[in-house]
């Protein structure tokens, strides 16, 4: 059953709940599925409409004071299906060694990777991909070991022909139709209300967009905060009216250590014969991160299969990339710059004749160094609710960029052993003190991104209170019923995409919630096609 918390009817929330589940993402939706399949009564509350609207995404306008990064309005969606209604698909799970302690990131996860991979299948079958897992490392020709030849899969199985799985979509009917979760729209967490003794949550207080509306309070045994990486800190540190700090923070750690992946089109090749494959995924062996004390990283190698210009058109263009000069004229002139990459002679024959010269560019994406000072904190600005608004502070440490720099070398070296072609490595990155290039919608460096929309580990899993929020089990320290899902509870990022890791999360914890509420569970029938 779905209701919009707009209406004045919300005497379906009037009764105490097993889990209140907050976000209806795909943590949310997959952790309310999951606790019907097994008998419990689940609120499923969602602060957006079934489809995005400037007022909801309203309340995700923030400040940012930290690296550039994309509006804090649009990295995120406040809607029923979440962030999934912009995912791109791409699956990979965390490798064995993001859950390791290593000399230069010497925390890790209380948990290792046998604790979620039990849930592969399930989540492979709601994500709508084939295999549990993606294949093995493809062979890979080296003359000294650095790289693994990995894998990533996608969702659906036949992307691109289809669009990734949409929660919103996929799910919607099925919600409605579960006796077991009753699901409210439109109703934006404003508070949590602690008992007398500041360990259990007694309330979750809504409101919705209606000026004036005084709110309601939906009670439950267990409650599940699944709001993402950015907003489900902002909700705590709002919640000061019994604990001054906000609720999980007693070691002022909510919001800290805030990981990204850092996502850069940072260099171009020029290959010495046509790629056999269009593109070519690389990652460090673990030797490699061992002896050169760097994250984890994945380069995404592209192969760009073009046609050819016309000599006369090839040769025009080339004038433009002949000196820097040129390039600085010609985007004056014309107002955009050109793409140049091999300058003179060499630009002119990769324009002229890419099957003789064929070339394609490099994608770096990273792992981020766990940094207390990389966060999330609170503005002055108060949104329409009267929370205050989020301020985001990211940034990165001499460890990233020794990682990227290392990372690109290394590739470097590879091609030049194996007679593969040569790679033209970004200036700002070759620098003495490199720093993330600012997003651009043109010029230099209009092709950069500085991240994949990928807010993690800001209430990051640790087994010691004072290294992390929440515990091997997503419990929030410190308290006995409130429970993260999300990313937000990521203990390192990886370099995988996040969203397969999340689905994962999210069943576990809702095992482990349903066995810790089993004596009061109330069986219920289960449709069709939900979890089990």
């Amino acid at each position: 059953m779905i209701t919009d918390a707009t209406g004045p009817d919300r005497s379906r929330f009037d009764r105490v709940f097993d889990v209140c589940v907050i976000g209806a993402g795909p943590a949310g939706i997959t952790l309310a599925r999951r606790l019907a399949a097994r008998g419990l009564e689940v609120a499923l509350m969602e602060g957006g409409g079934r489809y995005v609207s400037g007022e909801s995404q309203d309340l995700y306008v923030g400040e940012i004071v930290g690296l550039d990064y994309f509006d804090l309005e649009v990295v995120r969606l406040r809607s029923f299906g979440g962030c999934s209604t912009h995912w791109t698909g791409r699956c990979r799970t965390l490798d064995p060694v993001d859950f390791t302690p290593l000399p230069q990131r010497p925390l890790a996860w209380p948990i290792g990777p046998e604790a979620i991979e039990p849930h592969a299948a399930e989540a492979t079958r709601i994500l709508d991909m084939e295999a549990d897992r993606e294949g093995p490392d493809l062979p890979l020709i080296q003359a000294e070991e650095r790289f693994r030849n990995v894998q990533f899969r996608h969702s659906p199985a036949d992307y691109p022909e289809h669009e990734p799985t949409r929660f919103g979509e996929k799910y919607y009917d099925e919600i409605a139709a579960t006796p077991g979760i009753t699901a409210g729209l439109n109703a934006n967490l404003v508070d949590l209300r602690l008992d007398d003794d500041l360990a259990t949550v007694t309330g979750a207080v809504f409101r919705s967009y209606e000026p004036g509306d005084p709110g309601f309070a939906v009670r439950a045994r267990a409650y599940a905060l699944c709001a993402g990486g950015f907003e489900t800190p902002r909700l705590l540190l709002n919640f000061t009216s019994q604990k001054p700090m906000g609720i999980g923070n007693d070691h002022d750690l909510v919001g800290r250590h805030f990981c990204e992946h850092p996502t850069i089109q940072v260099a171009d090749v020029l290959f010495d014969r046509p790629q056999m494959i269009q593109e070519q995924n690389l990652a460090p062996t673990r030797a490699f991160m061992d002896r050169e004390e760097v994250l984890n990283f994945v380069l995404r190698v592209t192969w760009l299969d073009r046609g050819a210009r016309s000599p006369y058109e090839a040769l025009k263009y080339a004038g433009k990339c002949a000196t820097p000069l040129a390039e600085r004229l010609s985007e004056r002139i014309t107002g955009h710059a050109p793409k140049c990459r091999w300058r003179g002679w060499g630009e002119y024959g990769t324009q002229a004749d890419p099957e003789r010269h064929p070339t394609g560019f490099v994608w770096l994406i990273t792992e981020q160094a766990l940094n207390r000072d990389s966060r999330v904190t609170l503005a002055e600005t108060r949104d329409a609710m009267g929370l205050r608004r989020l301020r985001f502070d990211w940034r990165l440490t001499d460890l990233d960029y020794r990682t990227m720099k290392t990372a690109m070398l290394a590739l470097g070296a590879h091609f030049a052993e194996t007679g593969t072609g040569r790679i033209r490595i970004d200036d700002w990155l070759m620098e003495e003190d490199p720093q993330l290039p600012r997003i651009a919608k043109s010029g230099k460096y209009g092709r950069y991104m500085s991240g994949a929309y990928h807010q993690m580990c800001t209430l990051r899993m640790d087994a010691d209170p004072r290294a992390g929020v929440v515990d091997g089990n997503c419990r929030v320290h410190g308290t006995e019923n409130l429970y993260i899902g999300g990313s937000s509870a990521f203990a390192t990022p990886g370099f995988a995409n996040p969203t397969y890791t999340i689905v994962k999360m999210a069943l576990r914890l809702g095992d482990h919630l349903a066995d810790a509420l089993g004596e009061g569970a109330r069986p219920v029938a289960v449709v069709p096609g939900s979890a089990g």
